[in-house]
């Protein structure tokens, strides 16, 4: 099961920079979830849900997705009730009233069918909605390499999806070897975790994926499970958050 639960949130002041409170909302969801489940996260590396802050010039979104059934019900069902009104932000004592709730679910079925086992265009542009960044060998990488993208997203996809698995070291190979970045419009950014700035970056990039229909489909798919699991690292704090845009011109004739 993968649902989104998306709260509109009561703020006045300036809302470009807001998705830097994003860690605060982690702690906000952990006090109202069940304090076993709570310990059952901690003890796991891969989250099954990610959140984070989408924060337009009109309104303010606090957005979490779940990647199964226990998620959805140890997550997103406490928050669903009528007595969470509202958020209290104890860092800097703010409280945020909570205008509108609407959640949507879909299931790995659904987005199987749809992409992996559908007719997918040889070109996809992602979003990456707030700060993104991986990490390897120990150093941080602020620019969407290729291949940490797909290993991020079939790591976290084998680790919940049921009775299904993707990744292998030829399959990583393949869908590399096989995409390419054909635009893109980037900045560096940071984000900011516990007085700590983790180097990221935000915006997009347009994808070229070339190979035979399975291979092309089999990367929609994983873009597609993106949007729920979020990519890279600390998308359980706000990071990652990342979105298909619809419509993109082709360039595969």
């Amino acid at each position: 099961m993968l649902s989104t639960l998306r709260m509109e949130l009561g703020y006045k002041k300036e809302k470009s920079s807001f998705y830097q409170k994003a860690s605060l909302f982690q702690g906000v969801l952990m006090e109202q979830i069940d304090s076993a489940y709570a310990e059952k996260l901690h003890q796991n590396a891969l989250r099954p849900y990610s959140q984070g802050i989408i924060a337009g010039e009109e309104k303010v979104i606090w957005q979490i997705k779940t990647l199964n059934q226990e998620a959805y019900e140890q997550i997103v069902t406490p928050l669903l009730s009528a007595d969470f009104d509202s958020v209290l932000l104890k860092h800097n004592d703010e409280k945020l009233e909570i205008h509108n709730k609407s959640l949507s679910v879909s299931s790995y079925k659904k987005i199987i069918d749809t992409y992996y086992l559908g007719e997918c265009p040889k070109t996809v542009k992602i979003q990456f909605a707030s700060p993104t960044s991986f990490k390897q060998n120990g150093r941080y990488i602020i620019f969407p390499d290729i291949r940490l993208i797909y290993n991020s997203l079939m790591n976290k996809y084998d680790a919940f999806a049921e009775n299904e698995t993707i990744r292998t070291e030829d399959v990583l190979d393949q869908l590399t070897e096989h995409s390419e970045v054909i635009r893109y419009h980037l900045c560096s950014t940071a984000f900011h975790l516990e007085g700590v700035k983790i180097p990221a970056f935000k915006g997009s990039i347009t994808l070229r994926i070339q190979g035979p229909q399975p291979l092309v489909n089999l990367a929609h798919l994983l873009f597609r499970f993106g949007c729920y699991s979020g990519v890279g690292i600390k998308t359980a704090m706000g990071m990652g958050a990342m979105e298909i845009v619809e419509k993109e011109e082709r360039h595969d004739r």
